[in-house]
């Protein structure tokens, strides 16, 4: 599980990322994955791929491989979507809708 800083007790990996107004962070517990374990990453919307990138990021500090990511709404003239499948990723939305 992913969560914004200092939500998660314990020791954490933490990954800063540019959001369209500034800057946040997220976290995943240093002990939530394995070496090797493939990860769904499952979120509500992508826009410009801030946090899809950075939990990309989190997933790969505790060496597990990234299996692709799934979006409720892919808001799709922004670049969000595009960035994750140039570096590769699988992705499938269920709805998509304009950003502007």
């Amino acid at each position: 599980m992913l969560k914004k800083k200092n939500k998660l007790p314990g020791k954490t990996h933490s990954q800063k990322f540019k959001l369209e107004y500034g800057y946040d962070t997220i976290e995943i517990h240093k002990s939530s994955l394995k070496k090797n374990d493939k990860v769904l990453i499952i979120d509500d919307l992508i826009a410009t791929g801030g946090t899809a990138l950075a939990a990309a990021k989190l997933v790969k500090k505790t060496n597990a491989n990234i299996a692709g990511f799934i979006f409720l709404i892919n808001l799709f003239d922004l670049p969000g979507n595009k960035k994750l499948q140039s570096k590769g990723y699988k992705t499938f939305n269920l709805i998509r809708f304009p950003g502007h």
